[in-house]
């Protein structure tokens, strides 16, 4: 019969395919009846334990408690047996250990706890669960947890006789259980460590490669302390948690009851399951939506939620190398320190502005400024009146973003400056983008200006003034040397206004999600604005050719950026963190 089409048991709709055991298949379903949604769980027996699945089934459908899952009716039809169910809308505790792992102790105390109350409802009956595990565990969006898969449930007393009537979970299952004795209390509460072992460590305690491996830890290891995993957690807990590993029963906790008020002590005051499951249910949706987009995102999730996790370290790192380094030749080479002290004091100044950057930029700003004195006493004045306030005002609050200008130079020794202009205003706002842009053009030409040779000539020519204001001590002097170029080529007053707008108009048009307009928008008006200061400077020479020629590598370069954009939640959640900011 097909189970989507006709009634199952001229009563009940299915809906959907929930899930699939080893020998049992989950739907939702509308019972036509009552008019109520239910779970039916089609259990696969043959006659010869038919009879005993009823007579369990029954005997777990006279359990009434808000921990264990409500069982409404057993049917049978043919060779298959069904227990009618509610419905549950919750998350399996197994799902978020996918998620989360391991738990904040409160959450794995509460949710423990939860579990004993229901296996005291269970043993209070004579019923043993035997397969106590998270996929087994529903917590519900309002702090409700419910113990499901009473199905395979035993009488107590009951032995499991042959190899083929081990069932449950080998990982979780207690020693006995493991080799086929008698069952009973003790047996669910071996379970029940298990579960709690892992909830505070994010590790099974038993778990092997095979079945038959697992099982044979089960009954032979010690598990190690939890504590020893998780450093978090006290030898008080390490002793109630190993007491309900024991291989022995005997020396496990007498019953539920029992285990529940020894997890009582680990509690804190107001702890409930209202209280901290609810967290815990939205805590879990946040990071399961979170990966979900990355997953579905494919190699692109994957690569900006690693940019994402490492944001901080990937921004400081290059910071701090970039103010650090300088001071390697500079201690070596002008003032004679040995090459190991001269490290060291790099690094010092590295590890500076990686850990604490808002105050190792200031150093880094004030100690070069000193160490010029050597160099030139004029660009040591130059630089103090310049990098102490730009501290103070602008790098102390902001210290990463106010580093970022320089990488217009470090883009130009890449001889590739014109993609900076366009990356920086796919990456930021607007406003910003063009302030970064605008002042990262300017240390492009600086560099170029004070090299020897420049690095791009057909953009801005050398003029060696790094060796011209060598033992200058007039800092006006070394002023008019830097703002000659500037006055005599007028082009590079305009260049840095230029890539402002380049800047400002890519993420204008790359908005939400636009990543290939921005960039092509952005480079467009690069090389349109190019064309029109040339023109309009007709009278300066320049290199048209390498120009035309730096341009077309970078467009074959700019139009691969798209590729790499961030997938489109990415993004739209940095547009609703910009707008906050606004």
């Amino acid at each position: 019969m097909q189970k989507t089409e006709d009634l199952l048991l001229n009563r009940y709709r299915i809906i959907e395919k929930l899930g699939r055991g080893g020998f049992a298949d989950v739907y939702k379903a509308f019972d036509t009846r009552m008019e109520r949604e239910v779970a039916i769980k089609q259990i696969r027996v043959d006659r010869h334990s038919a009879e005993r699945v009823l007579r369990e089934a029954r005997t777990v459908a006279l359990l009434n408690h808000p921990n264990i899952v409500t069982i409404h009716e057993f049917e049978e039809e043919g060779d298959d047996c069904y227990l009618i169910m509610e419905l549950l809308e919750g998350v399996p505790l197994s799902k978020i250990l996918s998620r989360i792992a391991p738990l904040e102790l409160r959450e794995a105390i509460v949710i423990a706890i939860e579990i004993c109350r229901a296996l005291e409802a269970a043993h209070l009956n004579g019923i043993i669960h035997r397969d106590i595990k998270p996929e087994n565990i529903m917590i519900l969006g309002d702090g409700r947890l419910k113990v499901m898969d009473f199905g395979i449930a035993r009488l107590k007393g009951a032995s499991t006789a042959t190899s083929d009537d081990i069932i449950g979970t080998f990982a979780y299952m207690s020693p006995e259980q493991a080799r086929g004795d008698t069952v009973d209390e003790a047996s669910d509460i071996f379970s029940l460590g298990t579960v709690l072992y892992e909830l505070l460590t994010d590790c099974i305690p038993f778990s092997g490669e095979s079945a038959t491996e697992t099982m044979n830890l089960v009954q032979n290891l010690e598990p190690f302390p939890p504590s020893g995993l998780n450093s978090t957690l006290s030898k008080d807990l390490d002793t109630c948690v190993l007491a309900a590993l024991a291989k022995s029963p005997e020396y496990r906790y007498a019953s539920a009851s029992e285990f529940r008020e020894a997890l009582e002590y680990f509690r804190g005051p107001g702890e409930t399951a209202e209280r901290v499951l609810p967290r815990l249910i939205n805590r879990y949706l946040d990071i399961d939506t979170e990966l979900s987009w990355v997953e579905a995102a494919g190699w692109r999730g994957r690569f900006w939620r690693f940019l994402e996790e490492h944001k901080e370290s990937m921004t400081r790192t290059p910071a701090a190398l970039l103010l650090g380094a300088p001071f390697l030749p500079i201690l070596r080479y002008w003032y004679g320190v040995p090459r190991s002290i001269s490290l060291f004091g790099a690094t010092v100044i590295y590890v500076a502005v990686l850990l604490r950057p808002e105050y190792g930029t200031g150093a880094a700003f004030f100690l070069l400024s000193l160490l010029m004195m050597k160099y030139s006493l004029g660009l040591f004045f130059i630089m103090l009146f310049i990098l102490v306030p730009y501290w103070f005002f602008i790098a102390r609050k902001w210290p990463i973003l106010s580093i970022s200008p320089v990488s217009g130079a470090a883009f130009g020794l890449l001889r590739v400056p014109f993609i900076f202009p366009v990356l920086v205003g796919l990456l930021t706002n607007p406003l910003v983008a063009a302030i970064i842009s605008g002042f990262g053009c300017i240390a492009f030409e600086l560099m170029n200006i004070f090299l020897k040779d420049s690095t791009m000539p057909e953009l801005v020519k050398s003029y060696g003034l790094w060796s011209a204001i060598k033992g200058q001590s007039n800092p006006l002097y070394i002023i008019q040397l830097a703002s000659g170029p500037f006055l005599e080529n007028k082009f590079l007053l305009f260049q840095p206004v230029l890539w402002a707008i380049v800047s400002a108009v890519a993420s204008a048009v790359r908005g939400h999600r636009r990543w290939f307009y921005g960039t092509l928008a952005g480079f467009t008006i690069l090389f349109m604005g190019y064309q029109g200061i040339m023109a309009r400077l007709h009278g300066e020479t320049f290199d048209m050719g390498g120009l035309m020629q730096a341009l077309s590598f970078s467009l074959i370069i700019l139009l691969l950026l798209p590729i790499f954009r961030p997938p489109a939640r990415l993004m739209d959640a940095e547009a609703e963190n910009d707008e906050l900011m606004e």
